[in-house]
């Protein structure tokens, strides 16, 4: 008997997919997550990045974290000007530019990268190797 919904075909698991060993590669140039306050902070060559690229480190870095310890992957624009890793109206222009060129999604007040985004945008950002 034929699938009796052949539109399933098009469901994507927000886990399916995920190539958790390149995102690890990509963020450990620029990020470390506490395994005690499961905090992300922020290396050197973070702050080398343009601010664009900032924010992607930054959702890559909750999406890791959200895998890691089973916490919520999604940020206000208020929680990312918290974390003062870049000028507010930057953080700002920047999330309203990444979510219009659809390289981000919004879930209320919250940003996250999806997972149908996440292997696209790996590699969009350069790591301090690929510069040599």
């Amino acid at each position: 008997m034929k699938n009796k919904d052949p539109l399933k075909v098009l469901l994507v698991d927000e886990k399916q997919g995920v190539d958790f060993s390149l995102l690890a590669n990509l963020l450990k140039h620029f990020v470390i997550i506490s395994k005690e306050s499961k905090e992300i902070e922020f290396l050197a060559p973070f702050y080398g990045l343009k601010n664009k690229d900032r924010i992607l480190i930054v959702l890559f870095a909750t999406k890791a974290r959200a895998e890691l310890f089973n916490k919520d992957e999604k940020l206000s624009q208020k929680e990312i000007i918290n974390l003062g890793v870049m000028p507010e109206g930057s953080v700002k222009a920047d999330l309203k530019g990444l979510f219009d060129k659809k390289k981000i999604k919004k879930d209320g007040v919250k940003y996250y990268i999806p997972v149908y985004l996440l292997n696209k945008l790996l590699g969009e950002i350069k790591t301090p190797k690929d510069d040599k």
